[in-house]
């Protein structure tokens, strides 16, 4: 687990000082003269916290004592939760074309929140329809982005 911590900061961090670098390049604000943050900011910002938690990780990771990192199985008890959420997050952008938004997102929620707390169908089913509209109407009406893609998309 050590090795696997110490590998994955030092990826995170490469990838970090890759994405500032590239969003250095992108317009300023003063180019467009409104005053706004450029197209820059935000990726930069969470670049930037993605190096500052990576080398976190990476100084926790080189400080544990070797027996604490021995002790630590490789087979956590919740891999199994991680491995099908994974799955389950790709198949949710794979059917994100076929489905549309808001039918690949119920569904997904409905199955997330079945599978983690086994809760009565009927609030399962409600909580992720009412998810996901809020979701659709911030995007569709608050921020004016377009959620209609998708052969079902509304």
């Amino acid at each position: 687990m050590k090795k696997g911590n110490i590998v994955f900061s030092l990826i995170c961090i490469v990838l970090g000082l890759y994405i500032i670098i590239v969003t250095m390049g992108y317009p300023k604000a003063a180019v467009y003269g409104t005053g706004v943050p450029g197209p820059g900011m935000w990726p930069g910002i969470i670049a930037g916290c993605l190096v500052v938690v990576s080398m976190v990780l990476l100084i926790k990771s080189i400080r544990m004592p070797k027996e604490v990192a021995e002790k630590v199985s490789e087979r956590m008890n919740g891999s199994k939760r991680v491995l099908i959420t994974m799955i389950g997050l790709v198949a949710y952008v794979a059917l994100l074309n076929i489905l549309g938004f808001i039918i690949s997102t119920v569904v997904m929620l409905f199955a997330f929140i079945q599978w983690f707390s086994r809760g009565k169908i009927w609030e399962s089913m409600l909580i992720s329809v009412v998810t996901t509209l809020f979701i659709y109407c911030v995007f569709r009406f608050l921020l004016n982005v377009p959620v209609n893609f998708g052969l079902f998309y509304f």
